[in-house]
């Protein structure tokens, strides 16, 4: 461990090297870069630059996704700054996402804008989200309820599919790798007059690296767009998902026969309209989540548990452009289902209306105010305010500050678990409140992309189980936390073909009452990539150091290299991914030992 972490160091200080000081002798052999400011959605519902985003956010392209060897959406997060992928290990091991020190729960995952979040536990398993489909994600950091409501308190991750080609496009990949891992997807895109589709198969299968962690995973994806006229389309998407595997449990309570099939079925409807004054959009979505865990080795065991959530919702925003002001406003409507072995049948309604303005003050200056109602049917209602401000001293150079209210409502599990001698749920639960700062500088300029950024969040009621006088274990609002730290991003493009990125997190996250320390105090990444006639290579290591509970620190460096081959009529690229290069003994989550080195040969075919 100790001759790994300093090949990491060498690798983390010879990289602030090549970043800090000036290659000018790349610089007089190369053409002159592009300003990195990139436009996001997430930070404001409505298209903006990076730049003038009152919020921290980072943004995954679909270039960035190409050079990582990556099987699903946890792989392409990992590695960013802030973000701690909780890892069961292997391809089916359940992975969650934590932002800045936060819950699971607490992280709101959008797909194309509809929230996909389970509301029995709160959570998104990232290890069920294939990425073949995906274009861009987009990652906001801090809490967001002012625009998104409940499950925003400590982000959003929004994730954009890819839409039709104007031109017919074929794709098929074929990979294998070790566990006897293989993956086969066939993706078409074409636009015929008005009538654009996109269309993929992608099945995958692995023994797993652990006696019971095998997957069978087969992903259905497709999207129609219409376009009604010049200023509005019509977009429709259906995604199925089917997943059985293994669930291997701990090692200290290990469970050698248990299995877990999902199947996830989504329909999204949505209507664009997009003029000169004015964006328009409706959204109109049904999600249906049917779970079995079958463990015929539990203790009192009586047969499998059967879980059955369905969430059905629409979505309106509006956002007008004036000479000096932006705003944005919107209502929402969800009514969350569930049928359960454990949990009883249960519907929860959420109704919503929110509004912001971006104000330009001045040129150098916009302030952004913003505020959500929700009206939820068992909490009541809740108000999330937020204010931001950017300040920008050139077209390179500005600071943002921002200050807003979040919440989190308790899940199906926290209130109906049901009545055992050991546990049950608490009905009487109150929401998750968190008042969250963060001020940052962004710099951006040919070639080189920094940020520098400071948070602050103090949650509030956060719901944790505990054993209660009579023994019996319950969910209370009973914990207070308080987080701060700072994030340090740095992209560098030394030449046309290499890029260097550093990104560092140290986090300060305390229970208030204890002092215990709730999240890993040091987070550290370092990408090269190289790419240029037809050859990319990456190697990115990644360190997390200040683990709570006694955990370990470790050290992970993976690799990929592949080579773009011309043919008649089309392409075909050859890629060679090593995960764990160092073949380092860890564990991400305690008890669940992460695989060692391991290999993936991918190839894939365009015409």
């Amino acid at each position: 461990m100790f001759r790994k972490k300093i090949i990491l160091v060498l690798l983390v200080t010879f990289s602030l090297n090549l970043l800090v000081v000036p290659v000018v002798m790349a610089a007089e052999e190369q053409e002159e870069f592009f300003v990195l400011d990139e436009i996001v959605v997430v930070a404001s519902k409505y298209p903006e630059k990076l730049s003038e985003a009152p919020v921290s956010v980072e943004v995954i392209t679909e270039e960035d996704l190409k050079e990582k060897n990556v099987q699903n959406v946890a792989d392409l997060l990992r590695n960013l700054a802030g973000i701690y992928i909780n890892d069961n290990g292997g391809l089916a091991g359940l992975k969650t996402i934590s932002i800045r020190g936060s819950e699971p729960s607490q992280v709101l995952i959008l797909v194309d804008g509809q929230p996909m979040n389970s509301r029995q536990n709160g959570q998104v398993d990232l290890s069920q989200l294939t990425t073949e489909q995906i274009e861009r994600i987009e990652v906001l950091k801090g809490p967001a309820s002012a625009l998104y409501g409940a499950n925003a308190l400590g982000g959003v991750v929004n994730i954009i599919t890819k839409g039709a080609s104007e031109v017919p496009e074929a794709e098929f990949n074929l990979a294998y790798g070790s566990f006897n891992t293989k993956k086969y997807s066939y993706i078409i895109r074409n636009r015929v007059d008005n009538v654009g589709i996109n269309l993929s198969l992608i099945k995958k299968s692995s023994d797993g690296y652990r006696e019971n962690s095998y997957l069978e995973q087969v992903n259905f994806f497709t999207k129609f767009d219409v376009k009604l006229n010049k200023h509005s389309n019509l977009l429709f998407t259906f995604q199925h998902n089917d997943s059985d595997k293994g669930v291997p449990g701990s090692t200290a309570y290990p469970s050698p026969n248990a299995e877990q099939d999902d199947t996830d079925t989504n329909l999204n409807l949505q209507w664009k309209q997009k003029k000169e004054k004015y964006d328009l959009n409706l959204a109109i979505y049904h999600n249906v989540h049917e779970q079995v865990y079958d463990n015929p080795d539990e203790w009192g065991y009586t047969g499998p548990s059967e879980h059955d959530t369905k969430r059905t919702g629409i979505d309106f925003n509006r956002t007008d452009y004036f000479n000096s002001h932006t705003l944005t406003y919107g209502l929402e409507f969800t009514k969350n289902k569930i049928d359960s072995t454990e949990n009883g049948q249960h519907d929860i309604l959420n109704k919503a209306v929110f509004i912001q303005d971006k104000w330009t003050v001045m040129e150098p200056l916009e302030l952004t105010i913003g505020a959500r109602f929700d009206d939820h049917e068992l909490f009541g209602s809740e108000v999330s305010p937020r204010f931001g401000a950017v300040y920008s001293f050139n077209n390179n150079l500005n600071i943002h500050a921002s200050v807003g209210k979040a919440y989190r409502t308790p899940t199906f599990n926290d209130l109906y678990w049901p009545a055992t001698m050991f546990a049950e749920g608490n009905p009487d639960l109150e929401p998750e409140t968190a008042i969250a700062y963060e001020t940052g500088i962004r710099y951006l300029d040919k070639g080189l992309k920094a940020e520098l950024d400071y948070f602050n969040r103090d949650v509030k009621d956060l719901i944790d189980w505990a054993a209660g006088n009579d023994g019996i274990w319950r969910p209370y609002n009973i914990n207070q936390a308080q987080t701060e730290g700072i994030d340090l991003n740095i992209t560098r493009e030394v030449t046309e073909a290499l890029t260097l990125s550093l990104n560092y997190t140290y986090l300060d996250s305390r229970d208030k009452e204890t002092d215990d320390k709730i999240a890993a105090s040091h987070n550290t990444n370092l990408g090269l990539t190289y790419n240029k006639d037809g050859i990319s290579a990456s190697l990115i290591g990644h360190m997390i150091d200040g683990r709570p509970d006694d955990l370990e620190s470790y050290s992970v460096v993976n690799a990929k290299v592949s080579k773009n081959f011309i043919v008649k009529n089309g392409e075909i690229e050859v890629a060679f991914a090593v995960n764990n290069l160092l073949d380092a003994e860890y564990e991400v989550n305690k008890g669940y030992p992460m695989p060692g080195r391991n290999y993936m040969l991918e190839i894939s075919t365009g015409f």
